[in-house]
């Protein structure tokens, strides 16, 4: 009962919100982390774990104690009411729509306990054929999770492609819009993300965007260390242009700022961009507080309007991506890694083939290609140049790569333009990668990424990687089975 607000603050934590923008968010944030600790504590008063599944101890029997008096029941049973109150109200007043498929946030986070792995999409018509292709291809590598794919409602995704896609085995589909309560705004576009992962069944969710194509078995990301340490696993994106917003997260963060704000790109001003969420990997019955906030920043807070003078989420920062971390990071949980793996493009080098020389011996560097619990892949040929020189190579695609500096997964497809047919992709036009530096070099007044037309990178750096057989062969399969569709363009 020490986390029982007085009778003023009760009245301030559950009033409507008035500030917009900046000090919106700060007073959210603040909110959250009151209510987090308060859930919490909640939760460890009722739950009792047994096997594989969370009961629920009932209080007001033990608190009808003989050994108490009457008036020391009644007080006792007051207070339980009170603390009850506050907590589910102000879970209502802070993440609006997330009751309506179970009812109560205890029982929708009971509901993850031990309840196993999966993989979650989002996905509506135009976006069938590259999920079967990268689901076939992530299956002929040995992984077996089971898949929730969320639409909404038969508009957006209908019973034709849904018989389709439950053919995989595994495979099942599900309509997100009967179990979000979306009044006042509007579920859609990358907005369905996090509520997806958080009405999906699975404690453990990776959520992949639908034109994310993996090189490894997916399962592998589970295994990875960082996410074992910390259970919410994020992927960079590209470190493109300079963007510094460190004072608009003091003003968005409560004190103290963690360590981790203060390494991210929109503080060091290093860029505006940094999560890619086509990926993410979150344990839900670590990070359940965390999931409900970002549900919040894409939902209700995500629009602005200017007749009221609202400003929304997506006005602040790019679109879902920035509000994965920064959900976490409000709601004071800094449990989280950014994947130490670098980032890059996959694609043609614009040099001439006489431009560059391979280091002495054919100039192949032994890498251990080893992933996760995947088998030693082929060496392949790092090429620099011979004296200073960049090599560049364009894509709309964002390739992630491993630890050990090996293909990973791809974001945005395998055609140029990935809502239209595959009949031109040629496995010719992926031959080598670049990989991302680290760090941007402060003092360089060039960009190492320059944006084109259609949504194409350019990346300048002063090597690059020949792919490996074993690369080439993935993509190989993902090519043709992507022509096995007749895409309507």
């Amino acid at each position: 009962m020490t986390l029982m607000p007085s009778e003023l603050s009760m009245k301030a934590l559950m009033a409507p919100f008035v500030d917009t923008g900046d000090e919106h968010l700060k007073d959210v944030a603040t909110r959250v982390r009151i209510f987090r600790a308060a859930f919490e504590a909640w939760e460890d008063l009722h739950g009792v774990a047994s096997g594989d599944q969370v009961g629920f101890s009932n209080i007001l029997q033990r608190l009808r104690n003989p050994g108490n008096s009457a008036i020391d029941i009644r007080n006792a049973i007051q207070r339980y009411d009170e603390f009850r109150y506050y907590v589910n109200r102000l879970g209502i007043t802070l993440f609006p729509g997330t009751n309506l498929a179970f009812g109560d946030h205890l029982l929708l986070h009971a509901s993850f306990y031990k309840a196993g792995r999966g993989i979650v999409l989002t996905l509506g018509d135009h976006q069938v054929y590259m999920v079967l292709t990268s689901i076939r291809a992530f299956r002929r590598m040995g992984c077996t999770l089971p898949i929730e794919i969320m639409y909404l409602g038969e508009e957006d995704l209908g019973e034709e492609f849904r018989v389709m896609l439950e053919e995989i085995p595994g495979v099942i589909t599900r309509d997100l819009s009967i179990m979000v309560d979306d009044q006042g705004w509007e579920l859609k576009g990358w907005a369905m993300k996090p509520w997806a992962v958080l009405m999906s069944s699975f404690q453990e969710v990776l959520f992949m965007d639908a034109d994310v194509l993996f090189f490894v078995d997916p399962e592998t990301l589970f295994e990875d260390p960082q996410y074992q340490a910390t259970g919410a696993l994020f992927f960079k994106d590209r470190n493109l242009g300079r963007e510094e917003k460190r004072k608009w997260l003091k003003k968005v963060l409560p004190s103290p700022i963690s360590g981790k704000v203060k390494e991210n790109r929109l503080w060091t001003g290093e860029s505006g961009h940094m999560q890619d969420s086509g990926i993410v990997v979150i344990d839900k019955w670590v990070h359940f507080v965390p999931v409900l906030l970002a549900t919040r920043l894409n939902g209700i807070d995500r629009d602005g309007n200017s007749d009221t003078g609202k400003k929304g989420v997506y006005e602040m920062v790019y679109g879902d991506k920035e509000t994965f971390w920064l959900s976490w990071e409000m709601a004071g949980v800094h449990d989280y890694a950014f994947h130490s793996g670098p980032t890059g493009i996959l694609g043609i080098l614009k040099e001439p083939e006489a431009e560059r020389s391979l280091e002495p011996d054919g100039g192949a560097e032994e890498t251990d290609t080893q992933e996760g619990d995947q088998s030693s892949r082929v060496s392949a040929k790092v090429t620099k140049a011979v004296s200073p020189q960049n090599h560049t190579a364009c894509s709309p695609q964002l390739l992630h790569l491993g630890n050990t500096g090996r293909p990973l997964w791809l974001n945005g497809w395998i055609s140029q333009n990935k809502f239209s047919a595959p009949n031109d992709v040629d496995i010719d036009n992926f031959q080598v990668f670049l990989k991302e530096p680290v760090k941007k070099n402060p003092s360089s007044k060039t960009e190492m990424w320059e944006l084109e037309e259609n949504n194409v990178c350019c990346l300048t750096v002063d090597s690059f990687t020949e792919i490996s057989k074993d690369d080439k062969h993935a993509l190989e399969v993902m090519i043709l089975l992507a022509k096995e569709y007749e895409w309507e363009v």
